[in-house]
């Protein structure tokens, strides 16, 4: 009898969704992709502001766009309303890819 009414309370008890799935194209993705690609070419175009040659302001911006977008990722891990994701930093490097071959072609 207790067995079933713990079955009961169980299955009849508020139901937690199933987490959505990390999937690789998404909403976003793009925003990880597009933020990471800003956030380099800005910080690139303000290191050769700065008075660094073209090599080390693509560098500077690379790791500014990467600094980003890991730390969004290790803030996610703390968070229980969210999740963080190795797509996300997939898609944050490649935003930062992207970034600096523009950047290195324009020069």
């Amino acid at each position: 009898m207790s067995a079933c009414l713990l079955f009961l309370c169980l299955s009849l008890g508020p139901r937690q969704s199933a987490p959505e799935p990390d999937r690789f194209f998404a909403e976003d993705k793009l925003k990880h992709f597009f933020t990471s690609f800003i956030v380099t070419s800005l910080a690139a175009s303000g290191a050769r502001a700065a008075g660094l040659d073209d090599r080390e302001s693509l560098y500077a911006g690379a790791a500014a766009g990467a600094a980003v977008g890991l730390a969004k990722e290790l803030a996610d891990m703390g968070k229980e309303s969210e999740t963080a994701s190795v797509l996300d930093l997939v898609w944050d490097l490649g935003g930062v890819g992207a970034a600096t071959a523009v950047a290195a072609q324009a020069r």
